[in-house]
């Protein structure tokens, strides 16, 4: 059997047949092309599975024939060869969509190795695309309840007309799915869905997103940004949680609506052709009630209104979302599961499924990844997941009396109220109006842990609500990688884990193997790499109580931390009921010489978390400046998050000793020449130091807990954060 038919594209006769034999060795089908004319009727009579394409030749030259090739199908793989090539023709032919470059002259085992890893992302692809075709042929909602059904009819009304929508469902019910079905079957279906979640943005930075600004530049030019509902011109415009938006967003939103345009320069009306679907997972009467709703929006959206059923009121749909969800799961991770037992499908159909399908899908991915057999059971679901229903009965026989049940009660609302301010004893009495002596009493009488009179320096331990899975590719190999969440108990702290195994490190400065390009940890054959994004989002949302699963390395998904940061509000905070000490600095500490522009860091006393970081490199990044104050995790995911990593041409060798260079990862960094930014645009003018912060902030969480300190640093990396904590860490010790 052979394992793939490659295509080799290259002038030279002598490397032809090299190639040509190397490749038929190892038991590849294999077919020649001198130029990229010949090359194009083959792909064209043949359909290879991969393209070995030289940069240049005569005739056609590769550029040329990367633009053909993927022109005609644009799902075939393609690596590009060249002895003669730079470096920008490289990322210009990635950026072209060629997954992967090599250099002549060619190493064997390189090039065979980069085959096998092509052959095998082309066989995923393939399996996706075929996935997804049969996905769309099932009408794409899956179920046959009656409640779906009387979905699937609204659908189709609502595909018919160009009245805008409003989909009502609770999260993780598929409002955005929906959407896109009905944008797919519209006559709208040629034009852009433009997706906006509006829970994600301030007020201002919501208006500028929807209806565009002006940007001034220097002296009197200025640069006018087109807003979203300009790009969405002849086609949809979904706004996930559209009541989230502030009242002055909304009603700019309704005066869009009702003039079919927005007013541009000179007063000028610009006709615009959108339909809006909005989705809310809220109690729209108590959004009325609070004044949180434009009751003139609601009234134009909700003529058409689509309510999605949460997942427990459609038991009978979860025996086939589940055998669905296995069958593609299993495609997507190599795995040959051929199915569920009945206890463990009787276990899902009886769960309550807070999170709804997408909750269903991530304990189902978590599932796939970690099985060790062909058939599901009840052992491979989660412990959390036993013996839950909707509805818990209540344990009447625990309470010997009215008055102990009384006293839980009361123990229990005093804690609830300790949590939601923060400890703070004033605000605590004032709420539950009794004053504070009567309060410490209580506290002291239901034995309630709380670390008086130090409570300012103590929080609630935090883990999250649910288990949850993500998945990406990482830094290092370059590989399809993966991490499931587990919540744990309190003091049990942050550890990393293997996926097929109980073995685990703690996420502690004390295991750190190596900081050289990311922060890795290694205990006993146990390895976590490239951990910093994933723990900065940890200590900004300070959970304390985690096991994160991994295939060595956590992925690196797109070089910044926002996707974890939505990782974690996907799977919701729980407060758990025991504290942890803040590590409150008390004096000054610091790593490097601070003259003489060489690289430092240091940390001081503050009563925030600050850190003012400074770059200086030449152009076209320059000097940098930026001073993160934390405020919450808010002014985290919106000012640090979304900052990516970056790279330099000229080091382009170590990148691709480090796997950033191979396999077409050019995208999950930003790539830097000696002019300018070569493969994509700044999120932040400022993004480079911005994500130097983020760097820190995750370094700075293997200390176990919330910093507040100020920290200083002029061009340092892991390695001199990690130095600073350790002399931390040793003073404290």
């Amino acid at each position: 059997m052979k394992k793939g038919h490659i295509l080799i594209v290259d002038d030279e006769k002598s490397i032809l047949d090299s190639l040509e034999g190397i490749l038929k060795d190892e038991g590849y089908y294999v077919s020649t092309a001198e130029d990229g004319s010949k090359a194009m009727e083959i792909i064209r009579t043949e359909s290879p599975d991969l393209v070995l394409l030289d940069i240049w030749m005569p005739d056609m030259d590769g550029i040329k024939a990367l633009k053909s090739i993927k022109g005609y199908r644009s799902d075939l793989g393609v690596i590009v060869m060249s002895g003669h090539g730079t470096v920008e023709t490289a990322v210009k032919a990635i950026k072209l969509g060629a997954m992967d470059y090599i250099e002549k002259p060619l190493s064997l085992d390189n090039v065979l190795l980069r085959i096998d890893q092509g052959i095998e992302q082309q066989k995923l692809i393939r399996e996706n695309i075929e996935l997804k075709s049969r996905m769309l042929e099932k009408s794409e909602i899956i179920g046959k309840g009656k409640e779906i059904q009387r979905v699937k009819k609204d659908i189709q009304k609502a595909s018919n007309v160009s009245d805008h929508l409003l989909i009502i469902g609770e999260k993780g019910t598929g409002k955005e799915l929906v959407a896109k079905i009905i944008h797919n079957k519209s006559k709208r279906e040629k034009g852009p869905f433009i997706e906006i979640n509006c829970a994600s943005l301030t007020e201002k930075a919501m208006i500028d997103t929807l209806f565009g600004y002006r940007k001034k530049k220097t002296g009197k030019s200025k640069s006018i940004y087109e807003g979203k509902i300009e790009s969405a011109d002849g086609g949809t415009l979904f706004l996930n949680e559209i009541f989230k938006l502030s009242m002055e967003a909304q009603n700019r939103l309704l005066q869009f609506i009702e003039k079919k345009g927005i007013t541009k320069k000179n007063n000028r009306l610009f006709s615009l052709d959108v339909r809006i679907i909005g989705t809310s997972s809220f109690d729209i009467e108590k959004l009325l009630k609070k004044g949180e709703i434009l009751y003139g929006l609601l009234e134009v959206l909700s003529k058409a209104t689509i309510y999605l059923p949460s997942l427990r009121n459609r038991a009978e749909d979860i025996p086939l979302l589940v055998n669905y969800f296995l069958k593609e799961l299993s495609l997507e991770y190599g795995k040959n599961i051929r199915g569920i037992d009945s206890r463990a499908l009787e276990i899902l159909v009886n769960y309550s499924w807070p999170g709804n399908i997408k909750e269903l899908k991530n304990i189902l991915e978590r599932i796939v990844i970690t099985a060790s057999n062909e058939e599901i059971s009840s052992k491979d679901i989660p412990e959390t997941m036993m013996g839950n229903s909707p509805s818990v009965p209540i344990d009447f026989d625990g309470y010997p009396s009215m008055k102990e049940a009384k006293k839980e009660w009361e123990k229990e609302f005093i804690l609830y109220h300790l949590k939601k301010y923060d400890l703070n004893m004033d605000k605590t009495s004032n709420v539950l109006k009794i004053d504070k002596k009567t309060l410490l009493r209580k506290i002291s009488s239901y034995r309630i842990s709380v670390p008086y009179p130090k409570y300012k320096k103590h929080i609630f331990q935090r883990t999250l609500k649910r288990s949850m899975v993500l998945c990406g590719k990482g830094l290092h190999s370059g590989l399809k990688s993966g991490l499931i969440l587990l919540p744990l108990p309190p003091n049990s702290g942050i550890h990393f884990g293997k996926i097929t195994s109980d073995e685990s490190i703690p996420a502690h400065i004390n295991y750190i193997e190596s900081a050289e390009y990311a922060s890795c940890l290694k205990k006993d054959g146990v390895v976590a790499r490239t951990i910093e994004h994933l723990m900065a989002v940890l200590h900004m949302y300070k959970i304390n109580n985690l096991l994160i699963k991994i295939n060595n390395e956590v992925p690196i998904m797109d070089g910044s931390a926002k996707d974890f940061c939505q990782l974690i509000e996907d799977a919701g905070i729980e407060e758990q009921k025991d504290f942890v000490e803040e590590l409150v600095v008390k004096k000054t500490y610091s790593v490097g010489n601070p003259s003489g522009g060489s690289k430092y860091i240091k940390i001081e006393p503050s009563k925030d978390l600050i850190v003012d970081y400074t770059l200086n490199y030449p152009p076209p990044i320059g000097k940098q400046r930026f001073i993160f104050v934390y405020q919450d995790q808010e002014s985290f995911k919106k000012e640090i998050a979304p900052a990516r990593t970056f790279g330099f041409l000229k080091d382009i060798e170590k990148l691709e000793r480090m796997g950033l260079a191979g396999g077409g990862r050019l995208d999950n960094f930003i790539l830097v020449d000696d002019e300018k930014i070569v493969n994509t645009k700044l999120r932040f003018t400022d993004e480079f130091v911005r994500h130097k912060i983020l760097d820190i902030l995750g370094d700075f969480y293997l200390l176990g807990r919330f910093v507040r300190g100020k920290i200083t640093a002029h061009m340092t990396g892991h390695k001199e954060n990690i130095a600073l904590l350790k002399r931390l860490i040793d003073d404290k010790s």
